[in-house]
C-alpha cells in the first residue's frame, strides 16, 4: 500500500511540474509574442507621420524640375536635401509626440543592405554600359532601354519603391510601386514629357502624405498640448 501510494503521490507531483512547465513555456511563448505585436505596432506609429512620403514626393518633384532646368548635377543635392528633412521632421514632428524609437539592429541591418545593393547595382550598371558602348558601340539591350525609356524609368522607379517598402516595412510604399509602374508604362502608350508623369506621380504622393501627418498631429499630440474636453 505504502509503494502504490507512494507511486501515486510521484505520479501526481510530476503532472503538476508539467502543467506548470507547460504553462512556463506558453507564458513566454505569448511574452515573446506580445513584445513582437509591441514592435510592429510602435514601428508603424513611427511611419504614420507621412514624412517618408513628403520627403519621396519631393524628390521625385525635384527630379522633374531637374529634367526641366537641364541640371542633372542637382541629383546628388536632392538627395542630401531629402535626408536632412526627413531627419529634421522627425525631430520637430514625431519625437515630441511619441517619442524615440529605436529598433532592433536587425530593421538597421536591413535598410543598410538595401542602400548598399542599391549603390553596387547602380555602380556595375554604370560601368557596363560605358564599357560595352565605348568598345562595341551602343549594345542592343541599352538601345532597347532607350527607345522604351518609360517603361526602363517606371521599372526603375517600381524597384526602388520596393526595396523602400521591403526596407521600412511599410506596405504602401508597395502601392507607390505599382501606381509609378502603372504610370509610366500608360506613358510609353500616351506620350507626354518625363517630367509632366514625375509630377503627377510625385503630386499624389505628397497629397497622401500630407494627408497622413495631419491625422498623425491629431492623433498624438504634442505632450505640452492640451486637449479641449
Amino acid at each position: 500500500m505504502i509503494g502504490l501510494y507512494t507511486a501515486n503521490y510521484f505520479a501526481a507531483q510530476s503532472i503538476i511540474y508539467y502543467k506548470a512547465y507547460l504553462f512556463w513555456q506558453m507564458k513566454q511563448m505569448n511574452n515573446k509574442i506580445n513584445l513582437k505585436e509591441i514592435e510592429r505596432k510602435a514601428y508603424t506609429s513611427y511611419h504614420q507621420d507621412g514624412l517618408v512620403d513628403i520627403s519621396i514626393a519631393v524628390v521625385i518633384i525635384a527630379f522633374g524640375l531637374m529634367i526641366i532646368a537641364d541640371m542633372p548635377w542637382l541629383g546628388g543635392i536632392i538627395g542630401i536635401a531629402a535626408v536632412s528633412f526627413y531627419a529634421g521632421a522627425k525631430k520637430l514632428l514625431t519625437v515630441p509626440r511619441i517619442g524615440y524609437v529605436k529598433f532592433p539592429q536587425q530593421r538597421a541591418q536591413r535598410i543598410t543592405a538595401v542602400t548598399v545593393v542599391l549603390g553596387i547595382l547602380s555602380f556595375v550598371a554604370g560601368i557596363v554600359a560605358f564599357v560595352q558602348t565605348t568598345s562595341e558601340g551602343t549594345p542592343a539591350w541599352l538601345l532597347f532601354l532607350i527607345d522604351n525609356y518609360m517603361i526602363t524609368i517606371g521599372t526603375a522607379i517600381a524597384a526602388l519603391f520596393l526595396l523602400g517598402g521591403y526596407a521600412f516595412k511599410t506596405k504602401r510604399i508597395y502601392a507607390y510601386a505599382l501606381l509609378a509602374l502603372v504610370m509610366f508604362v500608360a506613358g510609353h502608350f500616351i506620350y507626354f514629357p518625363v517630367y509632366y508623369y514625375l509630377t503627377a506621380l510625385g503630386s499624389l504622393i505628397l497629397a497622401y502624405g500630407l494627408f497622413l501627418m495631419i491625422q498623425f498631429v491629431r492623433k498624438y499630440p504634442k505632450a505640452t498640448e492640451t486637449v479641449d474636453a
